[in-house]
């Protein structure tokens, strides 16, 4: 029986030590910026100075992690603990969509500019507080373009996740043609009112969700921007990264941002999809992936990253 426990305790003293060294590979902390916005620190297990990436995520309520109220996929999460292993530190955090309530925001006040304001915001806090070789925006979807404004003469790199380089109201349009012909000619007259008087009260009742009293004035705010045309007045290093089985933003979208700053890096990654996860299937397998948080973020994704914040 001595022999047995003795066996029992060098296994269970390994199992420790292997799990601390896991552990150690970096540390990870909550990091309040302001009353709106709170979220993750995650850095190297070391006490070098390293770069450090912000986040910025995609439209809608989409938390630090990469999720929505409907999925869990965890790919800002598990791509920052990739980074932190490859020696940089990442931010992400939880838009202000999610304090409204406790600050008594109410949904229709929020604009872009507001997101915006935020992600600069964050870099303040973060040059002040912080001793970073470097400080780059990455933005995914929408948080593409935020982080084109929010990096206009303010940190050292940009990094464009699945971002369109059209306004937001060509792509909805193009979109609506492809998959509802008919509702495309209401956005287009929606969008016209909301540019020209302010306010869309004429639409098809099937683009609520788009054109909702309380959207607009967001969606007016949004489609004020066109990306392709920002990032032009960018001076600095910028990473355009896409993957060619995304269902939410063509690759075509990436070209015309490569088009717009040709000095960019361009990288299109094959097989990936929306949330960095490689499909080789059909269209079923790609939407099932957005609820499969134990899927691996495509290597190519950390690699080019990393490449591109190390130069």
């Amino acid at each position: 029986m001595k022999i047995r426990f003795s066996i029992f305790l060098i296994a269970f003293t390994t199992l420790c030590l292997a799990q601390e060294k896991e552990e150690k590979e970096y540390n990870s902390a909550t990091v309040r910026v302001n009353r709106l916005i709170e979220g993750t620190l995650t850095t190297p297990y070391s006490d070098d100075s390293v770069p450090l990436i912000i986040f910025i995520m995609d439209s809608g309520a989409i938390n630090r992690e990469g999720n929505d109220r409907m999925s869990k996929n965890d790919a800002f999460k598990l791509l920052a603990i990739e980074l932190a292993k490859k020696g940089v530190a990442s931010y992400r955090y939880d838009k202000r969509l999610f304090k409204i309530d406790a600050v008594g925001i109410r949904e229709h006040e929020i604009l872009l500019e507001h997101f915006i304001q935020d992600a600069k915001s964050i870099v303040t806090y973060f040059k002040e507080n912080g001793n970073y070789t470097k400080v780059v925006l990455a933005g995914h979807g929408q948080g593409s373009l935020i982080g084109i404004m929010a990096a206009k003469g303010n940190v050292d790199g940009f990094i464009s996740i699945a971002g369109n380089a059209q306004s937001v109201d060509q792509i909805v349009i193009q979109q609506l043609e492809k998959q509802a012909p008919g509702l495309d000619k209401s956005a287009a007259v929606a969008f016209a009112d909301l540019k020209e008087k302010g306010r869309a009260m004429n639409y098809d009742p099937a683009l609520e969700s788009i054109f909702g009293y309380k959207l607009q004035p967001f969606m007016k705010s949004w489609i004020k921007y066109t990306p392709s045309e920002e990032i032009k007045d960018l001076n600095i290093p910028i990473l355009v990264l896409q993957g060619d089985k995304d269902l939410q933003v063509e690759v075509s979208e990436a070209e015309k941002l490569k088009e717009a700053v040709p000095n960019a890096e361009y990288v299109i990654i094959e097989n990936m999809n929306h949330i960095l996860r490689e499909i080789k299937g059909s269209r079923l397998e790609n939407h099932k992936s957005y609820n499969e948080y134990w899927l691996k973020i495509m290597p190519e994704v950390t690699t080019s990253i990393v490449n591109f914040v190390k130069k």
